[in-house]
């Protein structure tokens, strides 16, 4: 292997984080995924998932830990439109070359367009909406499943336990999606209670399967909730639309559900994406380089 400078991408999310090695001509030379890294785990577990990915995609590249303190480090984390957050990233000790960092939605929305002018939403089990347009950025929502992210996954998954439970008790209608979702915890609330005091965003996630084929089905509370997550979705769009994004890519697991529910002003605005958010981190990491200090 030519003597080049090598990358570390980085894309941390709330239940994964993948790690891609490249090199200074951009050949992938190593990939790995280990788990979550939302700067709300703490830091001391974000840096441990971080370091176990590089760790296995230098092991996958051919090259051991040693290499650790050559790879120069850009990451895409979740969590990071906190300031408190790149303040504790910013001091926090690690192993490699050099790091520098921005938010999981900024780096994907660099690798969608491959560094030109452009946005994204990301709907998955949360939702971020960003756009990159010269030198202006402008980040939407993405403030976490308790108060923000009404269009993700989480929070569908979340209002159908919700009306799943009311309609238990007789105050919403009962349909095949209600029945389907109480018989899960035994048509007892004590289990729904249960099981919410220690549910994280990914739990209520694993629902959200279930309203999409709910709906399919013709099920009218299934249509009711996916509707509300596709108008405030709707409604990132349009923002990142009149901030002067003229091409917008839809990333996450929901992006086919949202794309084919969009009005058509806003589909003609939408490209597939032309790289992941990894090809966004290690693009932070070269321009971050040719940054004067």
């Amino acid at each position: 292997m030519r003597n080049e400078r090598l990358y570390l991408g980085i894309d941390g999310g709330g239940t994964r984080c993948r790690a891609r090695i490249s090199n200074e001509s951009n050949d992938i030379l190593g990939e790995a995924v280990a788990g979550g890294a939302n700067t709300r785990l703490g830091m001391d577990h974000i840096f441990g998932e971080i370091v176990a990915a590089a760790s296995l995609a230098l092991k996958n590249a051919g090259m051991d830990d040693s290499k650790l303190c050559d790879l120069h480090a850009g990451l895409g984390l979740a969590g990071l439109s906190l300031e408190r957050e790149r303040n504790l990233v910013s001091a926090y000790p690690h192993p490699f070359a050099s790091i520098c960092f921005a938010t999981d939605a900024y780096t994907a929305c660099l690798g969608a367009h491959d560094g030109a002018d452009g946005g994204i939403l990301i709907v998955g089990t949360g939702t971020c909406g960003q756009a990159i347009v010269g030198d202006n950025e402008l980040s939407v929502a993405g403030w976490g499943f308790e108060i923000s992210d009404v269009g993700s996954g989480a929070r569908i998954g979340r209002a159908a336990l919700e009306t799943a439970l009311l309609a238990h008790e007789g105050l919403a209608d009962q349909t095949d999606l209600t029945h389907q979702i109480m018989g899960k915890f035994n048509y007892t609330p004590e289990e729904i209670v249960a099981f919410s005091e220690t549910a994280k965003p990914a739990h209520y996630g694993t629902f959200c399967p279930l309203v999409f084929d709910a709906d399919a089905n013709g099920d009218a509370t299934a249509s009711q909730i996916i509707d509300r997550a596709v108008q405030a979705n709707l409604r990132i769009l349009r923002k990142l639309s009149g901030f002067g994004a003229k091409r917008i890519a839809l990333m996450g697991g929901l992006a086919e559900h949202m794309g084919k529910r969009m009005p058509r002003d806003i589909v003609d605005q939408l490209v597939p994406a032309k790289y992941d958010a990894m090809h966004g981190a290690i693009l932070l990491a070269k321009q971050r380089e040719r940054t004067p200090a």
